[in-house]
């Protein structure tokens, strides 16, 4: 008896993952960057002519929106509505996140933007309503 091979991740699908762990990354680094300052870099909340609770929680923010794009991005493999779905909607959330973080933030958008679309189109939808073994 033989088995069928495992169905093959649709390149679509397959850019959207990387692209989700590159934007994961760089809200990491905006999470370290944001924790930094609030932990003490009183120079650096100077010249943001901040105090210290709304860095620290902006970095706890990019911190869980991190997390959550590692553990999406992992699950793309297996598929599944909800994971696209969740993608779909940590996309948009990444959006929305760059939107006034500066230059980091600027590339999380446009990534985030990149991921919506890619799991919006067809092969995406495919892939994650198929028939699950």
């Amino acid at each position: 008896m033989s088995t069928s091979p495992p169905p093959q991740l649709p390149s679509r699908v397959r850019s959207a993952r990387t692209v989700s762990y590159a934007v994961a990354v760089i809200t990491l680094l905006m999470a370290a960057i944001s924790l930094q300052a609030g932990f003490g870099d009183e120079e650096a909340l100077r010249e943001l002519e901040m105090t210290a609770g709304p860095v620290i929680a902006l970095g706890v923010i990019f911190l869980v929106y991190a997390a959550a794009g590692f553990a999406l991005a992992a699950r793309f493999t297996k598929g599944g509505a909800g994971v696209r779905i969740a993608g779909l909607a940590w996309g948009t959330a990444g959006i929305v996140l760059g939107f006034g973080t500066g230059m980091l933030g600027l590339l999380v958008l446009a990534a985030s933007a990149t991921v919506v679309v890619l799991l919006a189109m067809k092969d995406s939808r495919v892939w994650f309503t198929r028939a699950q073994k």
